[in-house]
């Protein structure tokens, strides 16, 4: 081709580059292995919901829950608090060996190859969060059931407020005491990447942010001395510079906005609503089936598998309205860091590679009871089309942040 024809061309060349660089992200079909993998994933989840359901009511209709805490009222010598502690703890032990199975059928025998957890680092994975959950139990158990007897009328008030400040410091403590036993924190050590975290946090009004890379999730835990931002160990090899930007600006808006407190929020409204039912459901069936229990009391230890009945029962029965807040949060979370960054191809470029592994729609059982985030499908499409600074819309954001330049 002659020079003076490359001389025309070359102009045009480069705009049409640039107009298929910028080009709206198509969705992704989903891959016959990526919905296999959801569909085992979604029975697998179902039977674990079923199993826990069926295991207090098994113990408390067939009266082996009263006579486990019988067992344990003997080694406890009779003393109240302790055997709370002993049957609390076997209870635990044995719901964690109910949800082992379906867990190893998930996490080793149906997951990819490149995901499969080493046996002992699975093991530790399982019995990590047992033994946590057996020191809170240690710990803060005996609130309620100390309540309950002393205000058999108003405890389930008393007792959700009195566990708020609980569920402040439980996840205030998590980042720093709970979370490192099952994976390995580090501080960000790529300098480069911390004054772009910097920069952005800045046009916020944030100062310096602790962030920390570990695990397989890019998140944001804690509360108050502890909040922090968690980017995932592979970040690097997994996202382009430009998807960085994107995910460190979607996790600033949980950040700079304070979501987890909006989660505490959350909790409070649980544990009042959650408690009051113990309270009136638990009762009415003590009044029914007391024999068929053992226990005629909702202080005995041996109550327990009632309220957890009720509680487990009353979360699933939340858990769509609950999914959907924390969609609409993450969503505003991508709106966030779409106005703080621009970054609306790289993000959705981003996703349309997540759909290589995952079903980038969701079916309705994924919806309603499992997804805490907008589909995929969603996000890429939001990703195509949110520019309101291209058409001098003003931003939803734009009075918390400064504007990109």
């Amino acid at each position: 081709m002659p020079m003076r024809w490359v001389s025309v061309a070359l102009p045009f060349l480069l705009l049409s580059t640039a107009a298929m660089a910028e080009a709206p992200v198509a969705i992704p079909l989903p891959t016959a292995a990526a919905t296999a993998l959801a569909r085992s994933h979604e029975v697998i989840w179902g039977l674990t919901q079923l199993a826990l359901l069926v295991l207090p009511a098994l113990l408390l209709f067939t009266g082996l829950g009263a006579r486990l805490r019988a067992a344990c009222a003997r080694l406890a010598g009779g003393r109240r608090a302790l055997t709370l502690i002993l049957f609390a703890a076997a209870y635990l032990i044995l719901a964690a060996l109910v949800a082992a199975v379906p867990d190893w059928w998930r996490d080793v025998v149906t997951a990819p190859p490149a995901d499969r957890p080493q046996i002992g680092a699975w093991i530790v994975s399982e019995i990590a969060p047992l033994v946590v959950k057996i020191v809170v139990a240690t710990l803060f158990l005996w609130i309620p059931y100390w309540l309950v007897r002393r205000s058999p009328r108003f405890w389930w008030l008393y007792g959700a407020m009195a566990l708020v400040p609980v569920a402040f410091a439980v996840l205030v403590a998590l980042p720093v005491f709970v979370d490192p036993l099952t994976t390995d924190y580090k501080p960000l050590a790529d300098h480069r990447l911390g004054a772009q975290i910097e920069a952005l946090a800045a046009r916020c009004g944030v100062g310096p942010i602790p962030i920390f890379v570990g695990g397989d999730d890019d998140t944001v835990v804690g509360l108050g001395p502890t909040n922090r931002i968690v980017l995932e160990a592979d970040i690097a090899k997994s996202e382009t510079p430009e998807q960085i930007t994107g995910t460190i600006s979607h996790e600033l808006k949980h950040y700079v906005m304070g979501d987890n407190y909006k989660a505490l929020g959350i909790v409070t409204l649980l544990f009042l609503s959650g408690f009051w039912l113990v309270n009136r459901l638990g009762r009415a069936a003590i009044a029914r089936w007391h024999r068929r229990f053992g226990f005629d009391d909702l202080a005995d230890p041996a109550s327990l598998p009632l309220a957890v009945l009720i509680l487990f029962a009353f979360w699933l029965c939340v858990l769509p309205l609950f999914n959907w807040e924390a969609r609409s949060i993450e969503h505003e979370a991508d709106r966030f860091g779409l106005e703080l960054t621009h970054e609306n191809h790289a993000n959705a470029l981003l996703y349309a590679g997540w759909a290589k592994h995952y079903p980038a729609n969701y079916d309705w059982f994924t919806l309603v009871f499992r997804a805490t985030h907008p589909s995929l499908a969603e996000r890429i499409r939001f990703a195509n089309d949110y520019k309101p600074w291209e058409k001098g819309e003003p931003l939803v954001y734009g009075t918390v942040c400064k504007p990109k330049d």
